[in-house]
């Protein structure tokens, strides 16, 4: 009994002396300083995320921009050569737009077998399909690029006719 009555006055001490330092300062202040500091961190950190971002980016348009410029003049610079070298500017011009057809022709088409084998769920692996899309791309580009250039003769035979008096 004496055990009892002593867990039970010490029980009730305890709920009892919680309530009273509930009511009492504790001398800390909420520092309200602080959360203004905790958001310009943030808008620091998002500044500086966004800004990486934006750097990053137009780096790699730069590198995009660099490439396809030094493709172009290797294209271009294999028409002069094709040119001078059977001396007939419509040799260069040929050579110019079959390579540029072939090129266009590969890009293309491993973007639409992608897609074809993406929507008809075929399961080629990666490169199945880019070596598929690739060779398509390349004797397609190259048939166009023929087309494209018999058509621009024919074009320029038909004005040069219109325009001689």
């Amino acid at each position: 009994m004496k055990r009892a009555l002593t867990f039970f006055l010490i029980a009730a001490q305890l709920l009892c002396a919680g309530g009273l330092h509930a009511q009492t300062d504790s001398g800390l202040r909420p520092d309200e300083e602080f959360n203004v500091f905790l958001l310009a961190i943030a808008i620091a950190f998002v500044c500086i995320v966004v800004g990486a971002t934006l750097v990053g980016s137009m780096l790699v348009s730069i590198a995009l921009l660099v490439l396809l410029g030094l493709v172009t003049a290797g294209v271009l610079s294999a028409g002069v050569l094709v040119g001078l070298y059977r001396k007939s500017i419509g040799a260069g011009f040929k050579t110019v737009v079959a390579v540029t057809g072939c090129l266009s022709g590969i890009l293309i088409g491993e973007i639409a077998f992608f897609l074809i084998n993406r929507i008809y769920h075929l399961h080629l692996s990666r490169v199945a399909v880019l070596g598929i899309g690739g060779f398509c791309g390349l004797v397609g580009g190259m048939v166009l690029g023929l087309v494209l250039f018999q058509l621009i003769r024919a074009f320029l035979n038909y004005c040069r006719a219109k325009l001689s008096f």
